[in-house]
């Protein structure tokens, strides 16, 4: 998948969040330069994709799959709970 590509054309729908934590997607050569990803969800039938901002990357990247989404869940339950 060219990122670069994808990010462009999500950008220019006004409408792209980061699946972990929300934030918005900026223009698109913001999102370029500040390194937003564009994943595509493994094992589901239709081809989704998920925008991943920078910061959950590095997360993710720091603390590996199961500790992000423990903290993940973690700061969701405490913002609504």
């Amino acid at each position: 998948m060219n990122v670069p590509e994808a990010l462009h054309a999500i950008a220019e729908t006004g409408d792209g969040y980061c699946w972990y934590c929300d934030r918005s997607l900026p223009a698109a050569a913001e999102a370029v330069q500040g390194g937003w990803d564009v994943q595509r969800l493994p094992g589901e039938r239709v081809a989704s994709i998920i925008l991943v901002c920078p910061a959950c990357q590095r997360e993710k990247e720091e603390l590996g799959e199961e500790g992000f989404l423990r903290n993940l869940s973690l700061r969701v339950c405490n913002s609504t709970c």
